[in-house]
């Protein structure tokens, strides 16, 4: 496990952390081209998502490796690997929401609607 956490922390943030940057940047620049209720959702979502980021995903991932390096698999570690697995999930949530509404927004995506069946 030890190994894991280490190339999560290095190449993995490295690459990891100016991805998201860029994907974020991107997306604000081609939005303020584009209106509507769906860009603004996607717009309300980044802070939240780079926050999660910056202040809990990446001191997690570094807090851990250290900790893995060192052999400390106690209490302290399995309850910040939670507190990582929690924001991780939160993040991919907000940010497939975030292609679901980008999707929708080129029109390569449809809105689904509820089917309706007859009965006779």
């Amino acid at each position: 496990m030890g190994q894991l956490k280490s190339l999560i922390v290095a190449p993995g943030l490295w690459i990891l952390i100016p991805a998201i940057a860029a994907a974020g940047g991107s997306g604000m620049f081609l939005s303020k081209s584009r209106k509507g209720r769906l860009v603004e959702s996607k717009k309300k979502r980044m802070p939240f998502i780079a926050a999660n980021g910056l202040l809990v995903l990446v001191p997690c991932a570094i807090v851990l490796n250290r900790w893995a390096s060192a052999g400390s698999f106690d209490t302290a570690f399995y309850a910040v690997q939670a507190i990582e697995l929690a924001a991780g999930a939160v993040n991919l949530t907000l940010m497939g929401l975030n292609v679901r509404d980008g999707l929708r927004v080129t029109g390569r995506l449809r809105h689904s609607s509820p089917s309706v069946t007859k009965t006779n």
